[in-house]
């Protein structure tokens, strides 16, 4: 009797469908809310980096910013800032296929940039635009 499940080689042929891989491999995720990680990308973009994949999970807000391999292969979690999402992390990728409706989406898409975003970049980036942030009274990027 066939399971009523899908088998995991159909929903590999689904474009639709989300993907989960594996961090700490070719990329580690950094993880921050999506106002602070909208400022982050403005200011990287306006200093000339080449941003590499960034993700945005609009259900809970929060924004991925592609990195290389930490070579401790760090992992850190702080309910309150970014989050270092390393080996033993799992990341969900947005469906190869998309109306732009879903909840997860990529911001910059890999075909976009290439490789990812160098750490000390990111964090120099975080860094400004939560002083930015906390200094402003409307605290959103751009002003609006």
């Amino acid at each position: 009797m066939d399971s009523p499940l899908p088998r995991p080689d159909h929903m590999l042929g689904n474009p639709y469908a989300p993907r989960l891989v594996a961090a700490g491999e070719t990329f580690d995720v950094v993880e921050v809310d999506d106002v602070l990680g909208a400022c982050v990308l403005e200011r990287l973009r306006r200093q000339g980096v080449v941003v590499g994949p960034v993700l945005h999970d609009r259900r809970y807000r929060r924004m991925g910013f592609f990195v290389p391999v930490s070579p401790k292969g760090a992992t850190w979690r702080d309910r309150r800032g970014p989050r270092h999402h390393g080996k033993g992390a799992w990341i969900t990728f947005p469906p190869l296929v998309s109306d732009g409706r879903d909840f997860l989406v990529w911001r910059v898409p890999p075909r976009d940039c290439g490789a990812p975003t160098p750490l000390r970049l990111v964090r120099e980036a975080i860094t400004t635009a939560s002083a930015a942030l906390n200094a402003s009274p409307d605290r959103r990027p751009g002003g609006r």
